[in-house]
């Protein structure tokens, strides 16, 4: 009797089979970030970009804000005179957001928005479309956020929103200090 070397049909397609599991497991790793995972990178973004400012703030002594518009946020400081764009450091310059991702921010209704200088201040500041447009010869919009040298910082929500699932959304902000918490909504 001859034995015959070789591999059975059955054997192949196995074979084959496991390849394309392992290669589509692969491909899928490589293929992004899934939607939630993607808001909790900007917000993680936002969050350490946030604890350095108002670091900065502290340490320099000096006044500085937070400007958002729909899909952007940048950091502006107060110069004694006027409010300036951040040059350095980059993670103060204009930011924006990935496609699909967009930002709203809620000073209306936490605890201090009575005595809130910006509830008597409305209407003042850019056209907030293009709030974070930074252009070399362009005045800085009031901001939104404060974050003064003594440490305290304005109380804020601002809700990071997933575009094509309205229930996919994380907030961060703060009542008066750093760190900023993360907020669940109840709707």
């Amino acid at each position: 009797m001859r034995y015959r070397s070789g591999f059975t049909l059955l054997e192949v397609m196995l074979v084959l089979l496991l390849v394309g599991i392992l290669a589509s497991a692969v491909v899928m790793n490589f293929a992004g970030d899934s939607p939630q995972q993607k808001l909790e990178k900007e917000t993680l973004r936002f969050n350490q970009a946030f604890q350095f400012i108002a670091d900065t703030a502290l340490l320099r002594q000096q006044e500085w804000g937070l400007v958002v518009a729909a899909n952007q946020y940048a950091f502006v400081y107060f110069d004694g005179e006027v409010w300036q764009w951040v040059q350095e450091p980059a993670v103060a310059k204009a930011y924006t957001m990935p496609e699909g991702i967009t930002l709203a921010l809620q000073l209306e209704g936490l605890p201090g928005a009575e005595e809130s200088l910006l509830s008597q201040l409305s209407g003042l500041g850019a056209d907030e479309t293009d709030a974070t447009q930074q252009d070399a010869s362009s005045i800085p919009p009031l901001p939104q956020v404060f974050m003064l040298s003594s440490g305290e910082v304005s109380p804020f929500r601002l809700h990071f929103n997933f575009a094509q699932d309205r229930q996919l959304q994380l907030t961060l902000g703060t009542d008066f200090s750093v760190p900023l918490r993360r907020f669940t909504e109840v709707n």
